[in-house]
């Protein structure tokens, strides 16, 4: 079996089953969790690209399932969902996975179901674009040729010399590097490094605040967010997963649906960002100026609704906090909360004198994952807090390659 998209997630549930007859899978990047992927990122119900599916497409004359009724009577993660998850432990045949670190859609559920397939076989390559340009590309036809010629075939061609991960390395300057070879991904030379953030300064610092101190935005306000910046002095390159901890605040609410976005600056300060498409004209930049993400990539994002946070201890990792969503947990006046949030993994590139930017928000910093879907507003209200340094010093996790 292989596909992009709803082929690949296919893929996951049809190799679950274990058919006899099924000798491999070529899942090209797809979700494998419909709750944390596609209708409830984060425990926020942003069912735009839902309603895309459910009402513009799967035409037919029979029932289709009405997912968007079924997330309005479904808020937390329940049996209707679990049975929406591969069961990944039952996944044996041999898998070629092809993911990228821009598909706000597909980014996570393939790394997810890469990191918790139970086949020994396995392989994972990371590109730099596109899933259907990269999927097409001549170079890629041949390479994924060879993948099944040895499983379906049984042609001895090497293919078992493959590299088991090959990773790209973004720029977004036009220097992507791609096929970098590793055993593992994160490869083993990551360190995952504690950038804490600093209120007074505005700044991420390697070593921890002593001072307590806030940072603080009115969500009606404009700004409504908060960002903190460090400067590498040398080349430095992100391969792996990054995650925020945060001491957070709500001041008039008892919830916050926070937004974040992990932003590589140039020397200057300006913002870098790449197209992933091959097209690039007036239309598409007009879609991508705000939202249709899955054509432009502007950095890695994550998202939490604060009253969501509970950890599911079995799925979490040090370097992947995955969240429960079986429980609400609203906000008590002047408490601070600990949150874990994680972001799309990356590999991206830092030159001498270029910056990393992390912006904290109540708004959907990047906007919609497709163009002319509608967009998701956070449900937020008052005034968001951030708390660093001291006992509650809040940090970014990076994975510095070293």
């Amino acid at each position: 079996m292989s596909g992009t998209s709803y082929l690949a997630v296919s893929q996951w549930f049809t190799a679950a089953e274990q058919p006899p007859h099924l000798a491999a899978i070529n899942p090209w990047e797809g979700v494998s969790d419909v709750y944390r992927d596609l209708v409830m990122r984060g425990g926020m119900p942003d069912t735009g690209f839902a309603r895309q599916l459910q009402e513009g497409s799967f035409f037919g004359k029979n029932q289709k399932e009405d997912i968007l009724a079924e997330a309005d009577a479904h808020p937390l993660m329940d049996e209707l969902w679990e049975n929406k998850i591969p069961e990944f432990d039952q996944i044996n045949v041999p898998a070629y996975v092809v993911a990228s670190y821009s598909n706000t859609l597909h980014t996570a559920g393939t790394f997810r179901a890469w990191r918790r397939m139970a086949c020994e076989e396995k392989w994972l390559r990371i590109h730099n674009s596109q899933e259907w340009s990269d999927y097409y590309d001549e170079a890629n036809v041949e390479d994924l040729r060879r993948f099944l010629d040895h499983y379906l075939r049984g042609e001895d061609n090497g293919w078992e010399e493959t590299p088991r991960v090959r990773y790209s390395v973004l720029d977004l300057e036009g220097g992507d590097r791609t096929g970098i070879p590793a055993e593992s991904f994160p490869p083993a030379e990551v360190d995952s490094t504690r950038f804490y953030l600093e209120a007074n300064s505005r700044s991420l610092t390697i070593t921890t605040p002593t001072a307590s101190a806030e940072a603080s935005y009115d969500v009606a306000a404009n700004p409504n967010a908060v960002s903190f910046i460090t400067r590498f002095d040398e080349e430095t390159e992100l391969v792996g997963y990054p995650k925020a901890h945060l001491w957070v605040e709500a001041r008039g609410s008892d919830d916050m649906d926070l937004f974040v976005l992990l932003q590589k600056l140039d020397a200057h300060g300006t913002p870098l960002q790449a197209f992933t498409v091959p097209n690039q004209n007036a239309r598409i930049h007009d879609a991508t100026d705000h939202g249709a993400t899955i054509l432009k990539y502007k950095g890695s994002d994550g998202r939490l609704r604060v009253s969501m946070r509970h950890l599911d201890e079995a799925l979490s990792a040090e370097d992947v906090p995955a969240h429960a969503f079986d429980r609400v947990e609203k906000l008590q006046p002047a408490q601070l909360a600990e949150v874990e949030i994680d972001l799309l993994p990356i590999g991206l590139a830092f030159h001498p004198g270029e910056q990393l930017r992390f912006v904290i928000s109540s708004r959907n910093l990047l906007g919609t994952m497709m163009p002319g879907i509608h967009e998701y507003v956070g449900a937020n209200s008052g005034q968001h807090v951030i708390h660093t340094g001291g006992e509650n010093a809040s940090y970014l996790q990076l994975p510095v390659l070293k």
